[in-house]
C-alpha cells in the first residue's frame, strides 16, 4: 500500500520551503516509507514522549509510584505550553496527573517537575537502553542558564518511530506500561497536523471510531513536528514527521495533514 502512494509522500515534502523529515510503519504489510530519517531536528515537545517512559520505567523498577504527589511551587513555573502556571502554588499533583499534563496539554512546568524527579542522566540512559542514540535529552524546557552551548534536545525521525513502533508491539518497559501510555497518548488535545484532515464521524454514544491516535506535536518558532501510532481499520501506522526552517505554520498544517 506505501508503495503505491510513496511518489506523492515525496511530492508533498518537496512542495515546501522547511525541510522535513519523515519515518513511516505500516504494522500489517511490514512496509515503510523514509525522507531524511536520520536527519537531526531540534526536539521541541517530542523529548516528552521519551520522558514518559521514563518515569513508568522509574515506576517499573520501584523507585516512585505513579500516585505519589508532588508539590509544585512558584519558583518550579515556566512560560510555554501548559495550564499549571496558571494555577496557585502549592498545589500537590500525583506523578500520574504530571504525565498525562505533560503529554496531553503539553506543559512545559509538568515537564521539568519530571525531568528533576528522575534525573535527566537516568532518563538519558533510558532513551539509550531504547535505540534513541542520536536522539537526546540535554536540557530542561524554557530554562536558558541550564543550557550548554550548542548543547540541544535533539531527536530523529527514524529513531523516535523505531520507538513508537516498540511501543505498540508492548516492548517499553512493560505491556501494562504501554497500554497507559497509549491511551494517554490518545487523549491530545493538539490534532490540528496529521489528524487534522481525518473526518469526524457522528454517531450513538459508545461507536466504536473509524480512526484513533495516539500522538504527541512539538512546536517553536521554525519548527513544527507530529508523531504517533495512528489507527484504522485493518491498519496501524507509526509516523513521524518533524521539520526545521519552516517559513510559516500554515506549511507544515497542509502538507502534514495531507498526509494524515
Amino acid at each position: 500500500m506505501l508503495k503505491q502512494i510513496e511518489h506523492s509522500l515525496s511530492e508533498l515534502f518537496s512542495s515546501g520551503k522547511a525541510m522535513y523529515g519523515c519515518s513511516l510503519y505500516d504494522f500489517r504489510t511490514k512496509e515503510s516509507f523514509t525522507h531524511y530519517e536520520n536527519e537531526t531536528f531540534y526536539a521541541a515537545s517530542i523529548i516528552k514522549v521519551p520522558i514518559m517512559a521514563a518515569v513508568f520505567a522509574h515506576a517499573f523498577e520501584g523507585k516512585c509510584r505513579l500516585q505519589d504527589k508532588v508539590q509544585i511551587q512558584e519558583e518550579d513555573f515556566v512560560p510555554g505550553d501548559g495550564i499549571l502556571k496558571h494555577l496557585s502554588a502549592g498545589m500537590e499533583w500525583t506523578i500520574y496527573d504530571l504525565l498525562v499534563l505533560m503529554i496531553i496539554e503539553s506543559d512545559n512546568t509538568a515537564t521539568n517537575i519530571l525531568i528533576d524527579l528522575i534525573g535527566l542522566e537516568n532518563i538519558s540512559a533510558h532513551m539509550s537502553g531504547w535505540g534513541l542514540k542520536k536522539s537526546q535529552l540535554k536540557h530542561k524546557l524554557q530554562i536558558s542558564p541550564d543550557r550548554k552551548p550548542g548543547e540541544l534536545n535533539v531527536i530523529t525521525p527514524n529513531e523516535i518511530n523505531q520507538f513508537l513502533t516498540q511501543l505498540a508491539l508492548g516492548r517499553v518497559v512493560s505491556i501494562k506500561a504501554c497500554d497507559m501510555m497509549i491511551k494517554i497518548l490518545k487523549q491530545q488535545k493538539m490534532n490540528d497536523l496529521l489528524p487534522s484532515l481525518l473526518p469526524d464521524v457522528e454517531g450513538p454514544i459508545g461507536m466504536i471510531p473509524n480512526w484513533e491516535a495516539a500522538h504527541k506535536t512539538g512546536d517553536v518558532s521554525g519548527v513544527e513536528h507530529n508523531v504517533g501510532l495512528f489507527y484504522f481499520p485493518g491498519h496501524t501506522y507509526a509516523i513521524s514527521v518533524l521539520s526545521k526552517n519552516v517559513p510559516h505554520r500554515t506549511e507544515p498544517r497542509r502538507i502534514m495533514g495531507e498526509i494524515g
